[in-house]
């Protein structure tokens, strides 16, 4: 068995732990095929146009599952005393995902600039057994390191002062593989990591964050939710 890096040791972990949790409820769970990290990224980043000039910082190596898919959506045990939480996600290896068709996010009346931005979205987590409508894309870009990252929320734009589905997000993919763990993908934490505030957004958002941040700690407590917690209060 090969070596895990300290980030994709920690996403398998906490994916071990969320299954065994007797907190929550599995609805799906999906452990892919293993790949071999030593093979490298696909040629076809050298070949294919779009990638000329993108930057594919090595940091990428270490903080990418070397796996085909790992996938889980989950929710609360239903209890008297303890509050209801969901959340999905869905990741792969960063270089298989990057290689895959932009999602299919611009409406047909949008404007040039967003349809340009939507193509240049690739995704690196979703929720398609839920239909959350969630999305977490890698902008490519040209000379831009670390790649942005940007989350797309099919209601966003539903709520007042909202013209469009998509925010960028502070951070960049090692910090997302890091912080994933941690959330284990409820829904709309990736808010927490926006300049968007909370209560401009659907009250279940922020009633599923406090859940998180009321329930995980003592359920996982290996795990430090506090700079999550300041999160979540500054942006109420």
């Amino acid at each position: 068995m090969r070596e895990y890096s300290a980030i994709e040791s920690n996403l398998y972990d906490s994916f071990d732990k969320l299954l065994k949790s007797d907190v929550l409820e599995i609805d799906f769970e999906n452990v892919g095929t293993f790949t071999d990290p030593s093979t490298g990224k696909s040629s076809e980043f050298e070949v294919r146009p779009e990638w000329k000039d993108v930057i594919l910082d090595p940091r990428l190596d270490e903080a990418t599952p070397w796996i085909t898919e790992l996938a889980c959506r989950w929710r609360s045990v239903a209890r008297k005393k303890t509050p209801e939480i969901h959340g999905e996600f869905r990741i792969r290896n960063i270089y298989d995902a990057l290689l895959r068709r932009a999602p299919d996010l611009a409406w047909e009346k949008a404007s040039r600039e967003e349809k340009q931005l939507v193509a240049e979205f690739r995704t690196i987590d979703d929720t398609p057994r839920s239909g959350a409508g969630l999305i977490t894309a890698i902008r490519v870009q040209p000379h831009v390191n670390p790649l942005e990252v940007w989350y797309y929320d099919k209601d966003l734009s539903r709520y007042p002062g909202h013209q469009i589905d998509y925010v960028r997000l502070d951070i960049d993919y090692v910090e997302y593989m890091k912080v994933l763990p941690i959330t284990k993908g409820t829904f709309g934490w990736q808010y927490l990591f926006s300049d968007i505030s909370l209560s401009s957004l659907g009250t279940h958002v922020a009633t599923n964050l406090e859940a998180m941040l009321e329930v995980f700690p003592t359920t996982f407590p290996e795990y430090d939710y506090t700079p999550l917690r300041e999160r979540w209060e500054a942006r109420l």
